[in-house]
Order: structure tokens, then C-alpha cells, then sequence
């Protein structure tokens, strides 16, 4: 059982947006934190966390750059947390 899963989303020079949500959905975890992706300050050629985000709606958008967990607090169906701007 998987709580808090950290999972490239950007593609090129690892799984994309498609592969990545299909890796979720296999493993369902508590909390999708998705990284490496394009935004304004990395204009790497892979992209950005839109595309991952498209079309979900369990996404907490925060505007700080870190957000406690605890494991008594955990959703009980997946949540995708992501920083505004990322």
C-alpha cells in the first residue's frame, strides 16, 4: 500500500502524462505529488504538469512550496497536490 507517491509526469526523458496516470490508477495511492515537468523557471523539452492534470478533479492546488502530511489525515481516495505555478 502505497501513501504518498512522487511520480514523473513530463515524458521525453521519463514517463509522460498518460503513462503516469495509468502507474496511479494500478498503484492508488493516498497522494499523487507529480514532478518533473516544464514550467517557467526549467524550459526543459519535456511538459508541463497540465497535461497530467487535465481532465481530474481531485487536485489540491497549493501556493506554498511544502504541505505536511500525516498518515491519520490522508484522503481515503487519491488526491493530486501540486503548487500554483508548477
Amino acid at each position: 500500500e502505497v501513501d504518498i507517491l512522487m511520480i514523473p509526469v513530463g515524458g521525453f526523458y521519463t514517463i509522460d502524462a498518460r503513462e503516469a496516470t495509468e502507474v496511479c490508477k494500478q498503484i492508488k495511492p493516498k497522494v499523487v505529488i507529480p514532478m518533473h515537468v516544464s514550467n517557467e523557471k526549467c524550459a526543459f523539452p519535456i511538459a508541463t504538469v497540465d497535461d497530467f492534470l487535465q481532465g481530474k478533479s481531485n487536485v489540491e492546488r497549493l501556493d506554498a512550496s511544502e504541505k505536511e502530511l500525516r498518515k491519520e489525515e490522508l484522503p481515503s481516495s487519491t488526491r493530486i497536490v501540486v503548487k500554483v505555478g508548477y
